[in-house]
């Protein structure tokens, strides 16, 4: 997984900011998130994630930093400027120490595995309807599986018990709010070789999410005037505006 800063708009009015967080979560990315957070000295933008999942140790400890550093989460994908859609954030269009310009929607992506346990950090978390979450049973043995048709080799993964495993996510739940019994539950529900899509009813109940995005909405926060972020100046901008602070009435019924 990668981090980069991205804005859509002229900044000098107002533009949307977010950091996209891409890829698949390896034992290192937590130290690099760590690094890339240092960078914003204190500046608050919302984590946009969207990963096939990864180290759970991993995942675990960027939800921890997200959480101290009171960042908001949201699924969403990033479209580069002048990248192709196949390759939506081409590396010669990533700016690694300023802004990459680009666009963000949170409709058709998605976070699987372990990035809904990195997603978790966020005080506030959100996807589109139509955005995809998706959990698998806690499996042991090797520790990148080989892939055989696209699924895990079931000779290569366990799904005996780990009671040290588990009562590690269900105290990382607790501390996030998220609903331990419904997550396992969930989790309980995947094949031993794929994955349980969550729908969003499931999703807002059990905290993985908090907020469900109108068809208007996206993820990032409207920045404008003076508000501009540089992550170059030492100085903290001013607190942004939330691009979006509500959850669709009709949608009000299925929280707990």
């Amino acid at each position: 997984m990668n981090f980069i800063l991205v804005r859509n708009g002229d900044c000098n009015v107002n533009c949307v900011q977010w950091i996209s967080a891409e890829g698949i979560i390896k034992p290192d990315t937590a130290r690099q998130f760590e690094k890339f957070l240092r960078k914003l000295k204190g500046e608050r933008l919302p984590v946009v994630f969207q990963s096939g999942g990864g180290n759970v140790d991993a995942a675990l400890e960027m939800g921890h930093m997200i959480r101290a550093a009171g960042l908001e989460t949201a699924i969403g994908r990033t479209q580069l400027n002048g990248c192709p859609m196949l390759v939506p954030r081409c590396p010669q269009k990533m700016v690694r120490n300023g802004w990459s310009e680009g666009e963000v929607h949170s409709g058709g992506a998605y976070c699987f595995s372990a990035c809904p346990w990195a997603l978790a950090g966020g005080q506030v978390r959100a996807a589109a309807a139509n955005a995809r979450i998706a959990v698998h049973q806690i499996t042991n043995g090797r520790k990148t599986p080989r892939m055989h048709n696209g699924r895990r080799s079931l000779d290569e993964i366990s799904t005996v018990p780990d009671p040290a495993l588990k009562q590690l996510l269900s105290d990382y739940f607790d501390e996030m709010g998220v609903n331990s019994a419904d997550v396992f539950a969930m989790m309980g529900l995947a094949t031993p070789q794929g994955l349980y899509n969550v729908w969003d009813a499931e999703a807002l109940k059990s905290g993985i999410i908090t907020k469900v995005y109108s068809y208007s909405e996206e993820p990032g926060y409207v920045i404008g005037g003076t508000n501009v972020a540089d992550p170059a100046d030492p100085t903290p901008a001013a607190t942004p505006v939330p691009a979006v602070t509500t959850m669709p009435d009709e949608l009000m019924h299925l929280l707990p």
